[in-house]
């Protein structure tokens, strides 16, 4: 299949058998950034929003009229390390989809690679990859309250209408109330990588490229911005691993992963002179951790979370209630003595109808990101701690019954495990001391 990349006034276009597909700017930012490293970034962007097209559509080959990209390696190593996880809920072998990724072939117009020549000077600021997840929320605020001046990008990738029409409008009011500066990204080409596009059976398999999409895309507002980070959400939790079911031990986002971020701070870093790079200010926090300091420090953040991502298939505006994502989060707040409607939860997902979604019970709704033991012991806390704030429902009923004399003999254990602040590796020193002394400020009297 030949994909035909072009230049425009607000990003860049695309052209297949499929049709016209854009990844659109605001105009401003895009024409602020300089030719000198803008072709650089239309290569290598072409390539990275497009290379699990053949995964979906069972394509063996693509022919791009762009030039040979700068970080192919890099876009090949996140695909392969990604796919473990991505297939652990389908039928998919993982031995065979990546073997198929291997033998694709994939065919560029110039086979000299652009190399970006680039002059910057940043400032103390960061760009935020903002979701409206409890992990974006939390970088957001705590970017803000360290001086960060942060700038927010969203990313709307045109396949999930509903969650993005919602999460658009919170972020843009967040974002106002607080006089942070916000703008949206229209990424029309994330439809290629979609399964409903090709009419194919469901699967993730397209998505093992999306914080690394989002490292490259937030460049230009680098530079309208003269930013100095990329801060993107990857905590804790990203570190926990798991086998899956082909035998694989694998994170649970190999693009999360603390392992990849140094991978992608090379990139920013060769793409921006050296002078700008890749931060999480939320990696030394586990889940439950970063709920009760969104929470309790920063609720008129924590107040716009919208973290479901099931809302297409529901008819729930904010939380469809029905996933082991509002189940987690749910409890998690419950935990730390936080009433939930503050964000928007209207059903109790305690009841035993809801057993399914948790890991701890052995659900069989749970995802990838709760198949590792950390992940259960994790749970395991969260419910001990609903349980001592007399949470009532049939699940805290069985987990009185099942694992409160663990939860009893482990108390100090999972505490320190999952409340303590642990090391950071994207950190500047400059940063990390201010980012610790409010964490250690929030998590200092549990019980």
């Amino acid at each position: 299949m030949e994909l035909k990349f072009k230049a425009t006034f607000n990003g860049l276009e695309v052209t297949c058998e499929k049709g016209k597909y854009k990844l659109s700017y605001p105009k401003e930012i895009w024409k602020s950034y300089p030719n000198g490293v803008k072709e650089v970034l239309i290569d290598n962007l072409a390539h990275l929003l497009t290379i699990n097209i053949p995964l979906i559509a069972g394509i063996k080959k693509l022919e791009y009229n762009t030039a040979n990209p700068l970080f192919k390696t890099f876009f090949d190593t996140v695909v392969i390390n990604g796919l473990p996880a991505v297939v652990e809920d389908y039928k998919t072998k993982t031995e065979d989809i990546i073997k198929q990724f291997l033998n694709t072939d994939y065919e560029f117009d110039c086979s000299e690679t652009k190399f970006p020549s680039y002059n910057f000077e940043p400032e103390e600021k960061a760009v935020v990859s903002l979701s409206c997840g409890k992990d974006s929320l939390l970088s957001l605020a705590v970017c803000n309250e360290i001086g960060l001046s942060p700038t927010c990008v969203y990313v709307n990738d045109t396949v999930s209408p509903s969650e993005n029409k919602i999460k658009i409008k919170f972020g843009n009011k967040l974002c106002k109330e607080n006089d942070i500066e916000f703008h949206v990204v229209r990424n029309e080409i994330e439809k290629l990588n979609d399964f409903e596009s090709w009419r194919k059976k469901e699967t993730c398999i397209g998505y093992t490229h999306m914080v690394t999409g989002f490292c490259l895309i937030a460049l230009p507002f680098l530079h309208y911005s003269r930013s100095k980070y990329i801060v993107i959400g990857n905590q804790k939790n990203m570190e926990f691993k798991f086998c899956n079911k082909d035998g694989f031990f694998t994170y649970p986002s190999f693009d999360q992963s603390i392992e990849w971020m140094k991978e992608q701070d090379k990139m920013i870093k060769t793409m921006t002179d050296r002078k700008a790079g890749i931060v999480s200010v939320i990696e030394p926090l586990t889940n439950i951790a970063i709920i009760r300091i969104l929470n309790k420090r920063y609720g008129k953040f924590a107040k716009y979370e919208i973290s479901c991502d099931s809302l297409d298939g529901s008819r729930e505006k904010r939380w469809c209630h029905n996933c082991s994502k509002c189940a987690r989060l749910s409890l998690m707040i419950k935990g730390n003595k936080i009433d939930v409607k503050t964000v928007g939860f209207k059903k109790n997902l305690l009841n035993k109808g809801n057993i399914d979604l948790y890991c701890l019970f052995g659900g069989k709704k749970v995802g990838s990101y709760e198949k590792s033991m950390e992940a259960r012991d994790e749970q395991l806390l969260a419910f001990y701690m609903a349980y001592r704030n007399g949470e009532k429902g049939y699940l805290i009923d069985l987990f009185k019954e099942k694992f409160l004399d663990e939860a009893k003999s482990r108390e100090d254990e999972l505490i320190k495990r999952f409340f303590s602040i642990q090391n950071s590796v994207t950190m500047p020193r400059n940063i990390k001391k201010s980012v610790f002394s409010i964490y250690k400020e929030e998590l200092r009297d549990l019980f």
